[in-house]
């Protein structure tokens, strides 16, 4: 059993390997150097930096990340603090036909709009200390002066700040300081998850008079037009989307495919519906079609064939 001091140690040491891996490292390095200046600190710090490279190990391995059932079963899912630390991280991995664009990008000017292809994730400044990265298609406006204000159109962005900013969707209009945050926007569906520092929601009607206004880190609020859906826990799957690499837990294999397909030009197919149906547990590296694809089959001994247009097809093996 984890005592409350643990835990706490836990989940400061997971704020912190977020907060080195994002763009303002160097500015925060003397604050985080007097904070693990205490031993347990920075043992704790250790204990976390190697499981995430031990996870990312296991990711480019495939297989040996991936465990596959026929049928559901109950697990007990990892600590919510790993996953908040691992997502949080601004680690960029080069993918098949993904383009991903370094955080040092160019500072915006004072009105600009930013807009992510099919194939792309992409990070922009927007200014001094806010940085955004983009999802495959996405669109998100900025405006700049003593404020941030941005509005995203469509699609799926993490915003890291160290200054004040708004978010703006149609409905709602997020308030955000010194915090790490998704937002994401599907026509009249918009999802908000904190992932450091919290975000204030807030509407000019009475839309989130019974919702968490306040979102937490590892929270998420879940609107669509004029009510709130979801209140809660973020799902630990998505929290490190801008590495390409996602956590499954007995995911259908379709739900699977889908999140991959979003990425690049060549899909993975299934010649058999009743396939979808297969769960799979583990991290991987979606953006990655061609080991994917190997990985699910040699896991679930599938044969990987070729398809219309260059896409991947897995097939049943023959008996």
């Amino acid at each position: 059993m984890i005592s409350g001091t643990e835990e706490q140690l836990r989940q400061e040491a997971a704020g912190w390997f977020a907060r080195m891996r994002g763009p303002g490292a160097e500015a925060a390095r003397a604050e985080f150097d007097q904070w693990r200046a205490a031993p347990d600190r920075q043992a704790a710090y250790d204990r976390l930096q190697a499981r995430y490279e031990e996870s990312a190990i296991l990711a480019q391995s495939g297989l040996a990340a991936l465990r596959v059932r026929s049928t559901p079963a109950r697990r007990r899912p990892p600590p919510a603090v790993w996953w908040t630390a691992a997502a949080a991280a601004g680690v960029v991995i080069a993918a098949g036909a993904l383009t991903l664009r370094p955080w040092s990008s160019t500072i915006a000017p004072a009105s600009q709009r930013y807009a992510s292809g099919p194939n792309e994730i992409r990070t922009v400044s927007i200014a001094p200390g806010v940085t955004a990265v983009l999802d495959a298609n996405t669109v998100l406006s900025a405006s700049t002066g003593e404020r941030a204000r941005l509005v995203l159109e469509r699609g799926r962005a993490r915003i890291d700040t160290a200054h004040p900013l708004d978010v703006r969707t149609e409905q709602t209009t997020f308030h955000a300081d010194q915090a790490a945050f998704d937002l994401r926007r599907e026509g009249d569906r918009v999802e908000v998850a904190a992932l450091r520092g919290a975000v204030q929601a807030n509407a000019g009607s009475n839309l989130l008079r019974r919702a968490r206004t306040r979102i937490e880190p590892g929270q998420r609020l879940v609107l669509r037009g004029a009510r709130t859906i979801v209140s809660g826990s973020a799902p630990a799957r998505d929290r490190d989307w801008p590495t390409g690499l996602l956590f499954f837990d007995e995911t259908p294999l379709d739900q699977v495919l889908a999140e991959a397909n979003r990425y690049g030009a060549q899909k993975i197919r299934l010649s058999d519906p009743k396939l979808r149906s297969l769960r799979v547990n583990g991290a991987l590296k979606v953006t990655d079609h061609q080991g994917l694809a190997r990985a699910l089959a040699a896991a679930l001994g599938l044969n990987v064939d070729s398809g219309p247009g260059g896409d991947l097809v897995l097939t049943r093996a023959a008996a």
